[in-house]
């Protein structure tokens, strides 16, 4: 049974690949074919093993990649329902009618996405339709809009049908069905291998709502982005960061990911740091002086097997103390993009954030009496995670040179390796706020620095600089390496911690010798055997 159906899908997928090469050799398919861009990309498995619920969708798909799974099936009949009801509100033909117009834009469809679909053109079209309108439905995610702004400046409020948030009967539905919360949905909506495509949703839409879309991306956008954007109320908002206005972003972007990408590109098991033996050996010389009190309090009739826990815990102590050495020596051979940001401030470099354009937010600069590094304020809500792969992932995937984002978030995963250097990313305002602790930062930031490597290991063919041959990161360990506490750290390293090493090993052994003859005093009388010793000798 299992190999008939084996050959019934080879079939199905031959004659699909026939159906399509037929179809590219008709004039001009294959020229439509290679100028369309290919944005949507399926993610290797060495990408998306280890976090599928960052790349996969959770309740909704949107597109063919992930439509036909079994526990996202539910969804579709409120995906139906939804288009039905669009014909009136948005004023649609019948939706026949638009599926025929999607199915002569098939080749370009097909093209934007870089894996080979073994469904039909009418099949595409259908799902093209009924997730693109679900899609523009679940976008507006606030209500922000005043009535002073409706009346002053139409032009940037969305029409109606366009639903208002607190008018949201389809997240009403959904999320009081207990079928998904609001947040799940928004990192559905922001998934690489979930888009639909641009030309789409322009096309499933009448003229005077389609050219409403760069409004409505920019308000979701401006929900969900790491980036603060310029607020949408005010006269400059059409004159954006070196564009015209938002149309002009809409018009080079092939999807909602790729549109939240150029704004904030255009807006103003992981490894750990180095740790020095002196915090290390000030971690264990805090249990040492515990161990050293509990010896002190020992009375003569302890019980043994306090002294025996006293002992395994200084051999403990001396396992420690050696895998501990060996530890900071394999750091050293494997250190990090850049010092962490506490390292810096030790070393005089001041942290501070910016809210300029993204190219000119980067910088480190050296003056005579100030040296700092300047990095763009962000905020890391609940949908950053999501954000920051997804985005890592369509650069690299679109092989986009050079990756700004990419290096933006090295940095970042160079400066973040603490809590406390959260905290200090938080005080120059680089972090403007976070959710969750300062822990779940540094580890957000651990997995992306994994994520880099496994993007630069997949992608070898892609023009990718090595990040360390940047030269703002050229610069910062310039300086950090040529300060006289580094220095100094260094020496004490090299020539100073293989002493104090051996100091602490004689002082566990001499600690262990306490321990065994104050176990033995308390069993054997020690104090007698002592005076009889002392008689015999003055006798």
């Amino acid at each position: 049974m299992a190999s008939n159906s084996n050959q019934l899908h080879k079939n199905l997928h031959e004659t699909q690949w026939l159906l399509q090469i037929t179809q590219l050799i008709e004039p001009n398919n294959l020229q439509t074919a290679l100028q369309t861009p290919t944005s949507i990309f399926k993610l290797p498995h060495t990408i998306t093993n280890n976090n599928p619920h960052l790349y996969f969708p959770h309740c909704i798909a949107f597109g063919p990649y992930h439509h036909f799974r079994n526990d996202l099936y539910h969804i579709e009949l409120h995906k139906l329902h939804n288009a039905i009801n669009a014909i009136d509100s948005f004023q649609l033909p019948q939706l026949n009618q638009i599926v025929h117009q999607l199915e002569q834009l098939d080749i370009k469809i097909r093209s934007c996405f870089d894996s080979f679909l073994e469904i039909g053109p009418e099949a595409l079209a259908w799902i093209m339709l009924l997730d693109g309108l679900f899609l523009i439905h679940l976008l507006p995610i606030s209500n922000n809009e005043k009535d002073e702004l409706r009346r002053l400046r139409p032009d940037l409020v969305l029409p109606s049908p366009f639903p208002s948030f607190v008018d949201q009967k389809l997240y009403s539905c959904l999320i009081e069905g207990n079928l998904m919360t609001q947040d799940e949905i928004i990192k559905d909506i922001l998934m690489l291998e979930n888009q639909i495509p641009l030309l789409v949703l322009k096309n499933i839409l009448p003229d005077n709502y389609g050219n409403k879309l760069d409004l409505l991306f920019f308000k979701f956008c401006d929900v969900v982005s790491l980036k603060r954007l310029p607020p949408h109320d005010i006269p400059e908002f059409m004159v954006y960061r070196g564009y015209t206005d938002l149309s002009q972003i809409l018009e080079q972007s092939h999807h909602l990911l790729h549109f939240l990408y150029l704004l904030i590109m255009d807006t103003s098991s992981s490894p750990e740091r180095p740790v020095g033996m002196a915090l290390c050996s000030a971690s264990l010389g805090v249990e040492l002086l515990n161990v050293l009190a509990s010896v002190l309090q020992i009375a003569f009739l302890q019980q043994l097997s306090e002294a025996v826990g006293l002992i395994q815990t200084l051999f403990g102590l001396l396992g420690r103390a050696g895998s501990s050495s060996s530890s900071t020596d394999q750091d050293m051979n494997s250190p990090p993009l850049i010092p962490s940001a506490m390292e810096l401030r030790k070393v005089g470099v001041q942290l501070q954030g910016n809210c300029l354009d993204f190219y000119d937010s980067i910088r480190f600069k050296q003056e005579p009496r100030k040296v700092c590094l300047e990095l763009p304020t962000i905020t890391i809500n609940d949908f950053a995670e999501v954000v920051f792969r997804n985005l890592v992932a369509f650069e690299a995937a679109t092989n986009l040179n050079p990756p700004w984002f990419g290096y933006y978030v090295a940095l970042m995963s160079g400066l973040i390796t603490t809590a406390n250097d959260v905290k200090i990313l938080k005080q120059e305002r680089i972090i403007e706020s976070h959710s969750g602790s300062e822990e779940e930062v540094v580890k957000l930031f651990s997995g992306l620095r994994n994520v880099l490597e496994l993007h630069q290991q997949r992608y070898k063919s892609c023009r990718i600089m090595n990040m360390a041959e940047l030269q703002i990161v050229k610069d910062i360990n310039y300086y950090y390496e040529s300060c006289w506490k580094v220095k100094a750290k260094r020496l004490v390293k090299r020539y100073v911690n293989p002493v104090v090493k051996i100091l602490f090993v004689i002082v566990v052994i001499l600690l262990i010798v306490v321990v065994v003859v104050g176990t033995f005093c308390g069993w054997f009388g020690c104090s007698r055997i002592l005076h009889v010793v002392s008689g015999l000798s003055t006798s």
